[in-house]
């Protein structure tokens, strides 16, 4: 039975009308009127881009994005980089945060056009948005999934990411993660290439001088229970009661952003509880300067001398940046066996678990005044980014981007329709 297109579909004056009823909304809900003529010269706008960075969620997810910004800019040094969203709030946002030029493109229709009217020869992306796939329609060009962390989480192993003609991985702990959670993976598609954020550091934050810093960064609670690690409900009143009785230090709450807006009762609680905590604190010693941190993790992670947090990209970023520092790790489920086969890491260093979380203050202070052992410290930043020398993870990237322009452009001149 033959198909019969809808004629509405390829009528200019729907698609035309669609539109502007789409950046309506977004110029709605981003209150912004901007958002309805955004779309208008997008195309004759981004000629001669190489690179597009495809950005399909909304705001909230900003994150994720955002630490590939610094990466972005460096890229676009040798080549041309444009970021493409899909709502107009985000674009506002991310056109704080960068120099480069950020568009937005609200339906398929102008991404499509979009796509055929530009010569991208790579399109970068750092999650798993069901929008990526709309993206996927440039058929000229070679789609890289980055992700946005390094990190044990369930979430890291989807099978989502081999549907990208390259995955880029941290390092064998990643390669290894994949072979153990699917039973189908692709060690063609994959490429190492370090964490190139941590090459491009911003600031260190600014902490008193003589001070310990001690650091609660825990993550949230995911979006399905198997996908949950977050210690804030669990253990996250004590673990700031104990910071706060050691002497002469500071303590930095780096919680994910979506613990400050989390719906769940338990962790919204728990998230008050330990702002209270800072605040009865720094009224009785102001000086102390407790704080809740927002934004990058990375200038918290970089004056950090203790960090307990969760499994999540901010413990491994930590052994990279601060192989000299102490950590330790929460598992809610207090199964030591299952949670060194979920995050290898943890296996070099100290677990919280309901059956020594009432020892959480001789624990934290015998980290603090450097009773800890970090004999594995060293092999473990190995096996999870390879070569950890500075500058090594930026170069491997660029050097990726750079061999699939050139052979994307040696493809297309093989292609039939370009003879």
């Amino acid at each position: 039975m033959a198909i019969i297109p809808r004629r509405f579909d390829s009528n200019p004056w729907y698609l035309r009308i669609r539109r502007m009823g789409g950046a309506a909304y977004h110029a709605w809900i981003a209150n912004d009127p901007k958002a309805i003529s955004e779309f208008k010269d997008i195309k004759n706008n981004s000629q001669n881009y190489e690179v597009l960075a495809y950005f399909g969620d909304d705001v909230s997810r900003s994150y994720q994005i955002a630490q590939w910004l610094p990466v972005y800019e460096e890229l676009n040094k040798t080549h041309k980089v444009q970021i493409i969203c899909r709502q107009f709030p985000t674009t506002k946002h991310l056109r704080k945060l960068t120099s480069l030029p950020v568009n937005s493109v609200y339906d398929f229709f102008t991404l499509t056009d979009l796509i055929e009217s530009n010569n991208y020869k790579v399109v970068l992306y750092v999650n798993n948005s069901f929008t990526n796939f709309q993206a996927m329609a440039a058929k000229k060009a070679f789609h890289v999934h980055l992700n946005h962390g390094e990190s044990d989480k369930m979430s890291m192993t989807s099978r989502q990411m081999y549907a990208y003609d390259v995955v880029a991985v941290a390092g064998q702990a990643a390669k290894d993660r994949l072979r153990n959670a699917l039973i189908v993976s692709d060690d063609n598609k994959e490429v190492v290439i370090g964490r190139p954020q941590l090459d491009l550091l911003q600031k260190p934050l600014e902490v008193n001088a003589g001070r310990k810093v001690l650091a609660y960064a825990p993550t949230w609670e995911g979006d399905q229970e198997a996908n949950n690690y977050s210690s804030v409900d669990v253990y996250g009143e004590q673990i700031v009661s104990a910071m706060l009785k050691v002497a002469n230090a500071t303590v930095l709450y780096k919680p994910h952003p979506k613990v400050t807006t989390s719906p769940n009762s338990e962790i919204a609680n728990a998230h008050k509880k330990i702002l209270s905590l800072l605040d009865s604190a720094n009224s009785k010693d102001p000086s102390a300067k407790h704080k809740l941190v927002t934004g990058d993790p990375m200038p918290v992670l970089q004056v950090a001398d203790l960090l307990v947090s969760d499994v999540s990209a901010v413990t491994i970023d930590y052994l990279y940046l601060k192989p000299q520092g102490a950590m330790l790790m929460c598992d809610r489920r207090s199964n030591v066996t299952e949670f060194a086969q979920v995050a290898p890491v943890s296996k070099a260093v100290t677990v919280i678990t309901k059956d020594n979380i009432n020892s959480i203050d001789k624990l934290i202070s015998d980290h603090v005044s450097g009773q800890v052992d970090r004999t594995s410290y060293d092999s473990m930043r190995n096996y999870y980014f390879g070569d950890t020398k500075p500058g090594s993870s930026i170069n491997r990237f660029i050097e990726m981007v750079d061999y699939l322009i050139k052979r994307r452009d040696k493809k297309v001149l093989e292609l039939p329709t370009s003879k």
